[in-house]
């Protein structure tokens, strides 16, 4: 299929971030972290102006999501087996034997499954096509895909219909 796309796949669009993957065994990864870098393609038709979507105007709206995520824990709501305790000042979170406590401000609670690249793909993606529609419509475009990268050669893409 004939198509017009973008892609915006800039340095700054990464967030250094803590995890652990989970497991449906009752086992997780150990705690640690990536250097991750994001990237976002747009497919539809030509706007009046003769491109799909303004760069200038998406660049902003990704950074903005990488930025939420940089310097924190992810920790995932989703999984019925991580039990999340948010306190004033101290998030606990408990994975069968294993116990995790972090100050409030450093933890970033996200409504997935697990902390995978794939799914953090698929958040990323489906925040940044939640920002395109509230602030400009999005009528022209058809398809988002974003991308996250955890290491060099080793990334997850998560697509989407407009």
């Amino acid at each position: 299929m004939a198509g017009f796309r973008i892609r915006i796949d800039q340095d700054y669009l990464k967030f250094s971030s803590a995890h652990f993957l989970l497991f449906a065994n009752g086992e997780c990864e150990r705690l640690h972290g990536h250097n991750y870098r994001a990237w976002v393609e747009l497919e539809g038709s030509l706007e009046p102006n003769d491109y799909v979507f303004d760069f200038i105007t998406v660049k902003p709206l990704m950074k903005q999501i990488c930025d939420r995520l940089d310097h924190r824990v992810l920790l995932p709501t989703e999984n019925a087996d991580l039990r999340i305790e948010k306190g004033d000042s101290v998030i606990g979170a408990a994975y069968f034997d294993k116990q995790y406590r972090f100050p409030t401000a450093d933890v970033l609670l996200l409504p997935i499954h697990n902390t995978s690249a794939e799914l953090l793909a698929r958040y990323i993606c489906g925040e940044l096509k939640q920002e395109i529609k509230a602030r400009f419509g999005g009528r022209n475009l058809s398809r988002i895909k974003v991308g996250v990268q955890e290491s060099f050669g080793q990334e997850a893409a998560y697509e989407d219909v407009f």
